[in-house]
Protein backbone atom coordinates (compact mmCIF):
# COMPACT_ATOMS: atom_id res chain seq x y z
CA UNK A 1 0.00 0.00 0.00
CA UNK A 2 1.29 3.43 -0.92
CA UNK A 3 0.76 6.49 1.26
CA UNK A 4 1.46 10.13 0.49
CA UNK A 5 3.82 11.89 2.90
CA UNK A 6 5.52 15.24 2.29
CA UNK A 7 4.19 15.22 -1.26
CA UNK A 8 5.73 11.81 -2.08
CA UNK A 9 4.13 8.40 -2.32
CA UNK A 10 6.03 5.75 -0.43
CA UNK A 11 5.25 2.25 0.74
CA UNK A 12 4.10 2.02 4.36
CA UNK A 13 6.92 -0.39 5.17
CA UNK A 14 9.44 2.24 4.07
CA UNK A 15 8.58 4.80 6.73
CA UNK A 16 11.72 5.75 8.61
CA UNK A 17 10.16 6.61 11.95
CA UNK A 18 13.46 7.44 13.61
CA UNK A 19 14.46 9.84 10.85
CA UNK A 20 10.99 11.38 10.78
CA UNK A 21 11.14 11.93 14.55
CA UNK A 22 14.51 13.67 14.29
CA UNK A 23 13.96 15.70 11.13
CA UNK A 24 10.23 16.25 11.55
CA UNK A 25 7.41 15.65 9.14
CA UNK A 26 4.15 17.25 8.12
CA UNK A 27 0.75 15.70 8.64
CA UNK A 28 -0.63 14.94 5.18
CA UNK A 29 -4.04 13.69 6.32
CA UNK A 30 -6.86 15.72 4.81
CA UNK A 31 -9.25 15.24 7.74
CA UNK A 32 -9.84 13.32 10.94
CA UNK A 33 -10.17 9.57 10.55
CA UNK A 34 -7.71 6.74 10.05
CA UNK A 35 -4.06 7.77 9.80
CA UNK A 36 -2.05 5.20 7.77
CA UNK A 37 1.26 6.52 9.10
CA UNK A 38 0.32 6.14 12.76
CA UNK A 39 -2.14 3.30 12.09
CA UNK A 40 -4.55 5.03 14.43
CA UNK A 41 -7.99 6.52 14.21
CA UNK A 42 -7.64 10.26 14.79
CA UNK A 43 -10.47 12.35 16.24
CA UNK A 44 -10.98 15.94 15.09
CA UNK A 45 -9.00 17.15 18.12
CA UNK A 46 -6.08 14.74 17.59
CA UNK A 47 -6.00 15.49 13.87
CA UNK A 48 -5.91 19.24 14.62
CA UNK A 49 -3.01 18.72 17.08
CA UNK A 50 -1.13 16.57 14.56
CA UNK A 51 -1.62 19.18 11.82
CA UNK A 52 -0.71 22.25 13.90
CA UNK A 53 1.69 21.25 16.68
CA UNK A 54 5.05 19.62 15.98
CA UNK A 55 5.35 18.47 19.61
CA UNK A 56 2.16 16.42 19.39
CA UNK A 57 3.06 15.14 15.92
CA UNK A 58 6.42 13.96 17.28
CA UNK A 59 4.78 12.38 20.33
CA UNK A 60 2.26 10.55 18.12
CA UNK A 61 5.09 9.24 15.96
CA UNK A 62 7.17 8.13 18.96
CA UNK A 63 4.16 6.31 20.41
CA UNK A 64 3.52 4.57 17.08
CA UNK A 65 7.19 3.57 16.93
CA UNK A 66 7.12 2.24 20.49
CA UNK A 67 4.03 0.16 19.67
CA UNK A 68 5.74 -1.17 16.55
CA UNK A 69 3.14 -0.16 13.98
CA UNK A 70 5.48 -1.12 11.12
CA UNK A 71 7.81 -3.57 12.82
CA UNK A 72 6.40 -6.98 13.69
CA UNK A 73 9.12 -7.81 16.23
CA UNK A 74 8.61 -4.56 18.11
CA UNK A 75 4.83 -5.03 17.92
CA UNK A 76 5.10 -8.57 19.34
CA UNK A 77 7.30 -7.39 22.21
CA UNK A 78 4.97 -4.48 22.93
CA UNK A 79 1.90 -6.76 22.89
CA UNK A 80 3.69 -9.21 25.19
CA UNK A 81 4.50 -6.40 27.65
CA UNK A 82 0.90 -5.16 27.57
CA UNK A 83 -0.46 -8.68 28.24
CA UNK A 84 1.94 -9.06 31.16
CA UNK A 85 0.95 -5.64 32.52
CA UNK A 86 -2.73 -6.60 32.23
CA UNK A 87 -2.07 -9.84 34.11
CA UNK A 88 -0.19 -7.94 36.84
CA UNK A 89 -3.03 -5.41 37.10
CA UNK A 90 -5.56 -8.24 37.47
CA UNK A 91 -3.42 -9.88 40.17
CA UNK A 92 -3.10 -6.59 42.05
CA UNK A 93 -6.86 -5.98 41.80
CA UNK A 94 -7.56 -9.47 43.16
CA UNK A 95 -5.11 -8.93 46.05
CA UNK A 96 -6.74 -5.60 46.94
CA UNK A 97 -10.21 -7.16 46.79
CA UNK A 98 -9.04 -10.05 48.98
CA UNK A 99 -7.63 -7.61 51.57
CA UNK A 100 -10.85 -5.57 51.57
CA UNK A 101 -12.95 -8.73 51.91
CA UNK A 102 -10.85 -9.83 54.89
CA UNK A 103 -11.47 -6.49 56.61
CA UNK A 104 -8.16 -4.76 55.98
CA UNK A 105 -8.65 -1.03 55.60
CA UNK A 106 -5.99 0.04 53.12
CA UNK A 107 -6.86 3.68 53.72
CA UNK A 108 -6.04 3.54 57.43
CA UNK A 109 -2.53 4.84 57.92
CA UNK A 110 -0.24 3.63 60.65
CA UNK A 111 0.56 6.25 63.25
CA UNK A 112 3.82 4.58 64.13
CA UNK A 113 5.82 1.38 64.48
CA UNK A 114 3.30 -0.12 66.93
CA UNK A 115 0.51 -0.04 64.33
CA UNK A 116 2.82 -1.55 61.73
CA UNK A 117 3.87 -4.39 64.05
CA UNK A 118 0.22 -5.08 64.84
CA UNK A 119 -0.69 -5.20 61.11
CA UNK A 120 2.19 -7.56 60.30
CA UNK A 121 1.40 -9.90 63.18
CA UNK A 122 -2.31 -9.90 62.29
CA UNK A 123 -1.38 -10.85 58.73
CA UNK A 124 0.25 -13.99 60.17
CA UNK A 125 -2.78 -14.67 62.37
CA UNK A 126 -1.16 -13.45 65.58
CA UNK A 127 -3.44 -11.10 67.49
CA UNK A 128 -4.11 -10.02 71.06
CA UNK A 129 -6.79 -12.71 71.59
CA UNK A 130 -4.44 -15.53 70.55
CA UNK A 131 -1.60 -14.24 72.73
CA UNK A 132 -3.92 -13.96 75.74
CA UNK A 133 -5.09 -17.52 75.07
CA UNK A 134 -1.50 -18.78 74.95
CA UNK A 135 -0.61 -16.91 78.15
CA UNK A 136 -3.74 -18.25 79.82
CA UNK A 137 -5.30 -14.97 80.91
CA UNK A 138 -6.24 -11.43 80.01
CA UNK A 139 -3.83 -8.58 79.70
CA UNK A 140 -0.86 -9.45 77.51
CA UNK A 141 0.31 -5.83 77.35
CA UNK A 142 -0.04 -5.59 73.58
CA UNK A 143 -1.98 -2.33 73.63
CA UNK A 144 0.54 -0.65 75.93
CA UNK A 145 3.49 -1.79 73.81
CA UNK A 146 1.74 -0.65 70.63
CA UNK A 147 1.07 2.80 72.15
CA UNK A 148 4.66 3.04 73.42
CA UNK A 149 6.12 2.08 69.98
CA UNK A 150 3.78 4.55 68.27
CA UNK A 151 4.99 7.37 70.54
CA UNK A 152 8.68 6.54 70.34
CA UNK A 153 8.72 5.63 66.61
CA UNK A 154 5.99 7.91 65.28
CA UNK A 155 5.49 8.33 61.52
CA UNK A 156 4.33 11.88 62.12
CA UNK A 157 5.87 14.75 64.05
CA UNK A 158 3.25 14.25 66.77
CA UNK A 159 4.61 12.45 69.79
CA UNK A 160 8.31 13.02 68.93
CA UNK A 161 10.28 14.58 71.68
CA UNK A 162 12.42 17.67 71.06
CA UNK A 163 16.09 16.84 70.93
Amino acid sequence: MFVQTQGKFIMQDEYDYEKMSKEGFECDCEAAGYCPLLQKSMTQRLHHLCKTDVRYRTLFLQTATMKGVHNNEVRKNYDRKMRKKTEMDKTADMAIKEMKDSGIDINKHSEGLGDTIEKVLNKFGINQDKIEKILGGPGCGCSERKTWFNKIFSYTNKGKQDE
